[in-house]
C-alpha cells in the first residue's frame, strides 16, 4: 500500500481551468508521479551548433512567453472534501465515475439477478459510501420480482452528498411499494474513530455495493467492516481507481476559486486488495481491470480530457463472497 506524495503546487498546463472540474479522473500530476520538473543533461558534452541554435531560439522565445502559473492545492479532511464536492460532483465531467458507470451497466444487472435468485424473500442491499445516490438508483430502479421485499441502505459520512441523494431517489420507493430506502449519515469504518458498524443496527446484508470508496479508507479496515456487514453467504461488489492511475492522481476537485481541493487517498493494487480480502474471510469470485481506449473517448463513453489517459489501467472491480 501507497500513499500518494503530498505538493503544494501542479503545473496548471495539465488541466482545463475551469472551476469545479474533478482532476482525479482527467489529469495527471506529474509532482504525483515522482517525474522529474527537468529534463537531465549531459554536462560534459560539448553543444553542437544545433544544440547551440536551439537553446539559443528557446532563450528568446521565453522572453516572449509567460511563464506557467500554478494552482494551490488544499488538503483537508475526506469528509469535508466531499461536502464541498458534492454540488458540482454529479455533473464536474469525473473520468473514472463515467468509466464506472459504463462497467455497471453490465456487472451490476447481472449480479443483482443472482441476489433476486435467492431463496429468502426479503433482500437486504447496502450502498456502502453511497454518495449521492448514483448506484443507489440503480437498486432501487432494477426490476426486482414482486414476490420479495427489498430494504436498500445507503451510508456516507458526507452529509452534502447525502442531502442530494435524499433529494435524487426521493421518487423511487413510492413507486415500488415493496421496496424501502433508508439513507443514514455515519462513518462505518471503526479503525477511523472507534465507531462499530454493529452500531447503525443494519441486519446482515444480502448485498453490498462500495464504488470508487476504497481509495480513501486503509485496506484491512475496509475490507473486515465488510466481511462484518455481509450476511453468510453475501457477496460485496467493490470498484477502485487503478494503481496506475493512482500513482498519477488521486480524487479531488478544482473549486470555484480555483483551489484543487484533495482529502485522503491511498493506492492499492488489485492483488493486494484480493489478498486483503482473503484475509478478512472474503474469497474472490470475479475481478476487471479497465483501461482507457481511444473507442472511449470517440464514442463519448469518457469526455475529451479523458483522452491523456488513453492506454492506462484506470479502474478495477471485485466480487467477494463471504464464506
Amino acid at each position: 500500500m501507497t500513499q500518494p506524495s503530498v505538493n503544494t503546487t501542479f503545473d496548471t498546463s495539465l488541466v482545463d481551468l475551469n472551476p469545479n472540474v474533478s482532476f482525479s479522473t482527467t489529469e495527471s500530476d506529474h509532482s504525483d508521479a515522482g517525474m522529474p520538473s527537468t529534463i537531465q543533461r549531459n554536462q560534459n558534452a560539448a553543444p553542437s551548433p544545433l544544440a547551440h541554435n536551439v537553446n539559443q531560439n528557446t532563450s528568446q522565445a521565453s522572453q516572449s512567453v509567460p511563464p506557467k502559473t500554478s494552482t494551490p492545492v488544499q488538503h483537508i479532511g475526506t469528509q469535508e472534501a466531499y461536502d464541498q464536492w458534492a454540488s458540482v460532483y454529479d455533473s464536474d465531467g469525473n473520468m473514472l465515475q463515467s468509466i464506472d458507470d459504463d462497467e455497471l451497466n453490465t456487472l451490476l444487472p447481472s449480479l443483482l439477478g443472482q441476489i433476486a435468485a435467492i431463496s429468502s424473500p426479503d433482500i437486504s442491499i447496502l450502498d456502502l459510501g453511497c454518495g449521492t445516490g448514483r448506484n443507489t438508483a440503480r437498486l432501487l430502479s432494477h426490476s426486482w420480482p414482486a414476490d420479495r421485499k427489498v430494504a436498500v441502505t445507503g451510508l456516507d459520512f458526507s452529509a452534502g452528498m447525502l442531502n442530494l441523494a435524499r433529494t435524487k431517489l426521493a421518487a423511487f420507493t413510492d413507486v415500488n411499494k415493496h421496496m424501502t430506502l433508508r439513507l443514514e449519515q455515519c462513518d462505518p469504518f471503526p479503525a477511523s474513530n472507534d465507531f462499530s458498524p454493529s452500531a447503525i443496527n443494519l441486519p446482515p446484508q444480502n448485498l453490498i455495493i462500495s464504488t470508487l470508496v476504497l481509495e480513501h479508507i486503509p485496506l484491512p479496515t475496509y475490507l473486515r467492516t465488510l466481511a462484518t456487514l455481509l450476511a453468510p453467504g453475501g457477496v460485496a461488489l467493490v470498484t477502485n481507481m487503478h494503481d496506475e492511475m493512482g500513482s498519477r492522481s488521486q480524487a479531488g476537485f478544482v473549486n470555484a476559486q480555483g483551489v484543487k481541493v484533495r482529502g485522503e487517498s491511498f493506492v492499492y493494487t488489485l492483488p493486494e486488495t484480493v489478498q486483503a480480502a482473503q484475509d478478512a474471510g472474503l474469497e474472490l469470485i470475479q475481478a476487471r481491470e479497465r483501461s482507457v481506449e481511444d473507442k472511449d473517448v470517440q464514442s463519448g463513453v469518457v469526455g475529451k480530457r479523458g483522452g491523456k489517459w488513453i492506454g492506462c489501467k484506470v479502474w478495477f472491480g471485485v466480487v467477494l463472497r463471504k464464506a
